[in-house]
């Protein structure tokens, strides 16, 4: 083992930077008092990326003595760190506590056109100075990494915390709470893209469809923000921790496409094509009209189905992500598929069985992915009862057909 002389003179250069960065913050602190310290929550709106579609938080520390104005981000992460994709894929990937100027904060949010508001919290000079040693103790290069979990540990969870740990007697509106699941709640962010909403549906599990407590939901930073305008703090005269509410810059909001074209770019327009086309196949099927580009058509379905099911058994269980957990989805994206296909090419005699098997599970989905029926433990985006038929039509299709499924 090092000694910690020679560590210091081995660390990257970045854990230098962030160590001489929180020595000049706490020597600019020191001469301050915690009434020259204004605390406040930044609630920063949803952006147009994937990443950035559930909004943002951060927390803002001016200090009149020192003349600073500091944002403290719990959402950055590192591209360099070794084997960066793999490891965010997995789960595996360490957000970072960032500190920042709060003018630069602001310019990005401006460039990118995302409104943000401000909480000014109303605090004694106690719970002030507790906030910011934890936040000085968070920034300390060995605490400010920690490991990222979207529901559960996130920029508005840690802010959310951070103030739990820190404000004596601080008392959450529990009767405020919403009641909706995690599902639910972030769909209300996707439903501008579709595409986006469906993929998220087939990847996330059972676990994502538990009704949230006020404390759980609070993952998403406009919660987080509804949930802190009702926190009072019982210190005897029972007050609102949120002092005053700012608008710091807005946007007028775009107009997305009207509903129409929205139908006609969702994934629900284009399953619809697609059956129809199946069943066009099917027709022709049963006239003995059959063709290489059909051929090729079907195992092109067959990838794309074995790589979906594949995907879904990884993201369960070879990643961290709880949320991917428990995946009901592949009861009609089975991983069984290819064995299937497999004894379809062969002529097995036990095929038919294995078709109930099949069949059942696709049944079983396209029932529960019914608005309003579901049953099982888990939502089914209704898409899934245009691909449960596509999959029932072709599948009965070459399990009938008497031609050679193997590429022409």
């Amino acid at each position: 083992m090092y000694s910690k002389s020679h560590y210091l003179w081995v660390m990257d250069k970045k854990i230098i930077f962030s160590l001489l960065f929180l020595v000049h913050f706490v020597v600019a602190h020191s001469q301050s008092k915690p009434s020259d310290v204004t605390i406040s929550v930044l609630t920063c709106a949803p952006g147009k990326e994937i990443y950035s579609i559930y909004g943002h938080n951060a927390i803002r520390i001016q200090d009149r003595a020192a003349q600073s104005d500091m944002v403290y981000n719990y959402g950055t992460f590192d591209f360099d760190t070794p084997g960066f994709t793999v490891k965010f894929m997995r789960g595996k990937l360490p957000y970072l506590l960032a500190m920042g100027d709060f003018v630069r904060f602001m310019r990005e949010y401006q460039y990118f056109e995302r409104a943000v508001t401000e909480q000014v919290l109303d605090l004694d000079s106690i719970q002030k100075q507790k906030i910011m040693d934890a936040l000085a103790v968070n920034m300390q290069p060995e605490n400010r990494a920690y490991k990222y979990d979207f529901f559960m540990d996130n920029c508005a969870t840690r802010l959310r915390d951070i103030l739990q740990n820190n404000v004596a007697r601080i008392t959450w509106d529990q009767s405020s709470a919403s009641n909706k699941t995690f599902r639910q709640i972030i769909k209300e962010y996707q439903k501008p893209m579709p595409w986006t909403n469906f993929g998220i549906d087939l990847i996330i599990g059972a676990k994502a469809d538990r009704k949230t407590t006020l404390m759980e939901e609070t993952f998403i930073p406009d919660y987080l923000a509804m949930a802190l305008d009702k926190v009072t703090v019982n210190d005897g005269t029972n007050k609102k921790i949120v002092l005053e509410n700012r608008t710091l810059i807005t946007f007028p909001e775009s107009a997305g496409p009207n509903k129409f074209v929205a139908f006609l770019l969702s994934p629900i327009f284009f399953f619809i094509i697609l059956l129809i086309v199946e069943v066009n196949i099917l027709m022709r099927s049963l006239k003995n009209q059959q063709n290489k580009w059909i051929i090729r058509y079907d195992l092109l379905w067959f990838w794309v189905v074995t790589i979906c099911s594949l995907l879904m058994v990884f993201m369960w269980v070879g990643t961290d992500h709880i949320p991917t957990k428990d995946n009901w989805n592949l009861l009609w994206a089975s991983p069984l598929i290819p064995v299937w296909w497999w004894m379809q090419k062969k002529g097995s005699p036990n095929v038919k069985y294995f078709s109930y098997f099949l069949l059942l599970g696709i049944v079983v989905s396209i029932v529960n992915a019914i608005p309003g029926v579901q049953f099982l433990p888990q939502y089914f985006h209704p898409a899934v009862i245009l691909l449960g038929l596509i999959l029932v039509v072709k599948g009965w299709r070459l399990h009938h057909s008497k031609m050679n499924l193997t590429t022409a």
